[in-house]
């Protein structure tokens, strides 16, 4: 990716559609590199130095902005491990117990209410994110993901499609979303970092939820998350609450079920195909149904 990256040892990969990820060694410890291998639209130098201001205290757990070696490629600061919580979530069990996860996704759950706590009118240096920005309106990729979806529409009976169709009014204005809050991003210290952030706007803050939301639905479904996923649901929540104005609850299920479709679409382009993908959505859709009765329940 850089001349410092390629003269590191490379510990792990993480490629999907639109970025290529590269965990280096570097020095006593770790650093990310992500590098766009399609356009996009993310953040620059500049609007990154000013949301750092924003952000970076934002409590439960801390952010990490990155540095822009060139406008594609970014590299955040390195830090004492190369894991991330999506291995706690997807990948082996965890030696750490259920309540050890509960307490990062309550600790992310409040930093994520207090980063929406700040109002659109205190961004105005931030685009406004109505499209995801890796997927801008228009362009050749975002019509193949399109595509893909609607290929995947009849999957898990429908139920994913249909829920995503409607979203219903939005209950809340637009606020700095942090626009891919992803588990991948996340590195489980102590006091979890929150890296990523190119991606970051003025948007719906519901659907930075959802995006987290879905992530512990698909752990639950095809990782490791199956027995944690009520505790780890209801403590992102009540962290979330407890940082100020709770999320939409009615919006929260179809937001969810969008982000699902619109991950398998993407898998869908990378690939080439759905073929491996009916079984999945298949498993998902149930672990979707078991996210609506718990938002349905309440008690967070």
């Amino acid at each position: 990716m850089t001349a410092g990256a390629a003269t590191t040892a490379t510990v792990r990969s993480m490629d999907g559609p639109f970025v290529a990820r590269r965990c280096v060694r570097s020095g006593a410890g770790y650093r990310w590199f992500e590098q766009a291998v399609a356009p996009g639209d993310y953040l620059g130098t500049d609007q990154m130095r000013q949301l750092a201001d924003l952000v970076a205290t934002s409590g439960g757990a801390v952010a990490a902005l990155p540095e822009l070696v060139r406008p594609d490629l970014a590299a955040w600061p390195v830090m004492p491990t190369p894991s991330l919580l999506c291995d706690a979530l997807f990948g082996a069990p965890p030696h750490a117990g259920a309540d050890h996860w509960a307490s990062v996704c309550e600790a992310l759950g409040t930093f994520l209410g207090r980063t929406h706590s700040t109002p659109a009118a205190e961004a105005g240096f931030l685009p406004v994110r109505g499209h995801a920005a890796w997927l801008p309106p228009g362009s050749a990729r975002t019509d193949r993901v399109d595509a893909a979806r609607a290929g995947l529409a009849g999957f898990g009976d429908g139920v994913l499609a249909s829920a995503a169709a409607p979203a219903g009014a939005r209950p809340r204005p637009d606020s700095v979303v942090h626009g891919r809050f992803s588990s991948g991003l996340v590195v489980p210290l102590t006091r979890p970092v929150v890296q990523g952030w190119r991606e970051a706007g003025v948007g719906d803050p519901d659907r930075d939820i959802a995006f987290f939301l879905a992530e512990l639905v698909e752990s639950a479904a095809v990782g490791t998350g199956g027995g944690r996923f009520p505790a780890l649901v209801r403590a992102f929540l009540t962290g979330y609450a407890s940082a100020g104005e709770g999320p939409g609850p009615d919006r929260l299920p179809a937001l969810v079920a969008d982000r699902l479709l619109e991950h398998y679409a993407q898998a869908a382009v990378r690939t080439g195909s759905a073929d491996q993908l009916e079984q999945v959505v298949a498993r998902v859709t149930g672990r979707w149904r078991d996210l609506v009765d718990l938002i349905e329940d309440g008690g967070w």
